[in-house]
Formats: structure tokens, C-alpha cells, sequence
């Protein structure tokens, strides 16, 4: 299941909607923008998820995870997705011993520049999309991705 599909059926699980549009009046968002991530146009940038994460009071990794049980009591807070995602890339492609060579041998839709790029903190816009190619380069979940710290 692609990784949108998990992030919209949790939302929609846990708004209690089926539509996209109703999802996207919960979440103060386009129903045309919700429309373009389900059908494969576009994909929400770490921004949005940050976003979503904040008004459904639930980490954005939890966000991305399949099944999970989203409770309604849990705290309002704002993670630094973004840190967490540039810590957890670095460390992972670390883990897994992810150089140049790994990418001259294993063609991906991401060239060994743009990974380090991303490494580096120098792209901004990540969208969902993205993570799902750095996650399969990394063989990990995307929602690995985007973890804090304290839920390791």
C-alpha cells in the first residue's frame, strides 16, 4: 500500500469521514489537493504532514503508519519534522552503509547528488513521495523517517 493511502485512511479513520472532501474541510484543506495526493498528482511536502500532524494532535510518523489507533486524547504539540527527518536519513544511510558505489550499483529513481542533498538538509521540499524512494533506498518504513528521538 502506498504510503498516502496508509496517511488518508488514517485520517479518514480517525475523523470518522469517507469522502476526501469531508476529510478536507477536517484537516483545512483543499478538496482538490486532497483529489491530486489520492490519485497520484501530487504528494503532501513535510509542511503539510507537519500541519495535518498538528491538527489531528498525533505525531506525523504515527500518521504514516498502517492500522495505527489515533487517540483523540493525545496532546497538542509541534515536532521538528524536518530536524528528525535530516537526523534520521543521515543515520540510517550510515546503518546501512548507503556511499556513491551503493548507487552505481542499485539504479533509482534518486541519483547519490540529490541523496546527499537531502543528507545535507538542503532540500526543502520533501514531499511524501520522495521519502517513500529514500525509505525503499534505505529498506526501511517511511514513517522511519520521520520518527523523533523519544518514540526509538
Amino acid at each position: 500500500m502506498r504510503t498516502i493511502d496508509i496517511l488518508l485512511q488514517n485520517l479518514r479513520k480517525y475523523h470518522g469521514v469517507d469522502s476526501l472532501r469531508d476529510l478536507a474541510k477536517k484537516i483545512e484543506m483543499s478538496g482538490d489537493v486532497l483529489l491530486n495526493w489520492s490519485s497520484g498528482r501530487s504528494s503532501p511536502k513535510l509542511d503539510q504532514l507537519d500541519k495535518i500532524a498538528y491538527l489531528t494532535n498525533v505525531e506525523v510518523s504515527n500518521l504514516l503508519v498502517q492500522d495505527i489507533e489515533i487517540s483523540i486524547t493525545s496532546p497538542i504539540w509541534r515536532d521538528n519534522v524536518e530536524r528528525n527527518f535530516i537526523e534520521n536519513l543521515g543515520r540510517y544511510s550510515q546503518e546501512k552503509g548507503i556511499h556513491k558505489s551503493w548507487f552505481d550499483e542499485n539504479p533509482c529513481g534518486i541519483s547519490y547528488g540529490a541523496f546527499r542533498y537531502y543528507i545535507n538538509g538542503n532540500n526543502r521540499s520533501v514531499n511524501l513521495n520522495k521519502l517513500d524512494e529514500l525509505a525503499k533506498i534505505l529498506g526501511i518504513q517511511t514513517y522511519q523517517l520521520l520518527e523523533s528521538r523519544e518514540n526509538r
